[in-house]
């Protein structure tokens, strides 16, 4: 079988638990392959509970070269240093600098060349280095429902879809994402994790060992391995422990969030992360496996590889609702119990803790023998060379470590670019700079009584298109209808789609103001200076000489000094607006709300050039 080059964008860390992303890199390493595992690059902006791991990023980029490390002498890990905003367009495009600026100096270093891409992570900076370093095959394998995960990680939904169409083969681990994928893609591919069978079974034949940890307990277990997450169940678990004091609860697995309800239980017991080949022993110390995950959106579409391991040891398994596993359960000939609620969980646990039954443990360890990740893996190598076209070029990986260091080592200048890009991006974007600038751009006068008010309801926005008529239009009727004018004029800076004036009117008539109230002019002016003249005519010709003016906050200023210069006749006010900006400082600006400061600070010099101002 040739022997090829694989980079994974893994969605996880190595040192992470032992995942599906650990199965495929080892394998492909096993059967001759070169791989570059490339740790998680993020899915979801980070929050306080991500120090730990940004910390253990750091330590691992000191501990390595220039962030590469090899784990054997075909798979080496890579650990970058990135902005950790994966949807900002200005951190993806310097992520996006980083990441194909190392990878490519490590290619060219390692001799890395025609490569086959399998990426766990959709983000738009994963997609835009795999269009750079040009692959020859880019595999999406689909093992999350990373838009349902979390509020922020919402935001890779349409980054998501250009990933899977870009992608040569989507391979997915769950019935409820190959659905999804499906409705995308032709080349969707079901291949679910599975289990290293024969590490397990000579465990099960051979070593009948207690693990230190649990020679203490004289109770029968209980058992669950894995992370402890907010997908697992605690509510459930607690429940379910204080139904069952003969029995002793035990976790396995890291913490990675709250347990602190769960550690008030006296027959629950937290044993910590184990390494994975000790995995079969605390398994096979169980009476009875658990997965007590929470059913919802994310982990409907979720295979759960310890039940794989929990069947590969004969143990019974009880497991709430989610959907794979409903789905699968009359496939595995029903080798598993599903419980739909506390108390059938309990009971099952009760009759599957007497079980005695050498066929229903057989049938258990056939089931897992089904799924052996060995199978899967085949048929993944099966499917990826039906893929792959013929005369391939082939490269050997030797001394990649001291290449790359002599490349790095005259990188000075873009190390010091690249910092400087990184500054300016965090002050412009994360400190209140721009929060000050545009409070100067914004004119808050306190409303007097008028003879009208004017509203401009498409300009300050960069690109003209008018997404704030709703706010101008609350301002209006909330003047109107306080007294302080009984006319309104409408107009827009630029010619939309669907007018904003016109949805204005109709709001204000709504809202009770009289038709006969409200004057709309219909002609698109191409600037500010050119809405103020035309407006002005129409205010001479019904004799006002007062007006409270609406507009866009951060453009209130441009208009009032366009006002003053052209319409000196014309006493104009501009009183606060619903979206004015915050009072209080603000640490974080919007990339949005940057272009159009930004903006409005240029057009005031261009006006004042230009002797409108």
């Amino acid at each position: 079988m040739t022997k090829e080059n694989y980079i994974i964008f893994s969605s996880i860390d190595w040192s992470t638990n032992w995942q599906i992303h650990h199965q495929l890199a080892q394998s492909l390493s096993l059967n001759g392959n070169k791989v570059l595992f490339i740790e998680n690059t993020g899915i979801r902006s980070i929050n306080i509970h991500d120090s730990g791991r940004i910390k253990e990023r750091i330590v691992n980029w000191k501990n390595s070269l220039h962030g590469y490390k090899n784990i054997d002498k075909n798979i080496v890990t890579f650990s970058p240093l990135l902005l950790p905003f994966p949807y900002s367009k200005v951190a993806v495009f310097i992520n996006k600098i980083i990441l194909i600026n190392s990878l490519s100096r490590w290619i060219k270093a390692a001799n890395f060349n025609s490569h086959i891409v399998i990426s766990f992570l959709p983000t738009p900076v994963v997609l835009s280095t795999i269009n750079y370093i040009n692959p020859k095959l880019v595999i999406y394998y689909c093992a999350n429902n990373f838009s349902k995960s979390s509020d922020s990680a919402k935001q890779v939904i349409p980054h998501e879809n250009d990933f899977i169409l870009n992608s040569d083969m989507v391979f997915v681990i769950s019935r409820l994402l190959q659905e999804r994928v499906s409705a995308i893609s032709n080349d969707v591919y079901y291949f679910p994790p599975g289990v290293d069978f024969i590490k397990f079974k000579n465990i099960l034949e051979s070593d009948d060992s207690i693990p230190d940890d649990l020679s203490h307990i004289e109770l029968p277990i209980i058992g669950y391995i894995g992370a402890i997450s907010k997908v697992f169940d605690q509510e459930l678990v607690l429940e379910i422990a204080s139904q069952l004091p003969e029995f002793m609860f035990v976790l396995v697995g890291p913490k990675c969030t709250d347990t602190s309800v769960l550690e008030k239980a006296s027959n629950i017991l937290f044993v910590g992360a184990k390494p994975h080949n000790l995995i079969p022993n605390y398994i096979r110390s169980f009476k009875v496996a658990i997965i007590p995950y929470v059913c919802n959106d994310f982990t409907n579409g979720v295979f759960p590889s310890k039940l794989i391991e929990y069947l590969s040891m004969g143990v019974p398994v009880v497991a709430t609702e989610i959907r794979e596993l409903v789905e699968l359960s009359n496939i595995y000939n029903n080798s598993y119990t599903i419980a739909s609620n506390v108390n059938k969980f309990v009971d099952s646990i009760r009759v599957l803790s007497k079980e005695n039954n050498s066929s229903l443990r057989n049938q258990r360890i056939e089931v897992a023998e089904d799924n052996s990740w060995d199978k899967r893996f085949k048929e993944i190598l099966t499917t990826i060379n039906k893929e792959l076209k013929e005369d391939r070029d082939r490269y050997k990986n030797h001394d990649w470590k001291v290449r790359l260091n002599n490349i790095f080592s005259h990188n000075l200048k873009f190390k010091s670019g690249l910092l400087g890009l990184i500054f300016s991006f965090l002050v412009v974007f994360y400190t209140p700079l721009f929060w000050i600038m545009g409070g100067q751009l914004v004119v808050k006068d306190l409303p007097k009584r008028s003879d009208a008010i004017v509203v401009f309801s498409g300009d300050g926005e960069v690109s003209y298109q008018n997404s704030s008529y709703q706010k101008r239009a609350l301002d209006a009727i909330s003047l109107y209808s306080q007294g302080y004018a009984d006319k309104i004029f409408l107009s827009s800076g630029r010619e939309q789609t669907i007018s904003g004036v016109k949805m204005i009117k109709l709001y204000l008539i709504d809202r009770g103001v009289h038709e006969s109230s409200i004057y709309i002019l219909d002609k698109y002016p191409n600037s500010t200076y050119q809405n103020v003249m035309m407006v002005k005519q129409s205010l001479d010709n019904e004799n006002v000489s007062s007006i409270l003016f609406l507009t866009s906050p951060y453009h209130s200023l441009r208009s009032m000094l366009t006002w003053s210069k052209n319409a000196p006749n014309i006493k104009v006010l501009i009183p606060e607006v619903v979206d004015s900006p915050s009072k209080i400082m603000q640490w974080s600006t919007s990339f949005k709300d940057v272009r159009v400061i930004f903006y409005e600070f240029i057009a005031i010099a261009h006006n004042w050039i230009m002797d409108r101002i």
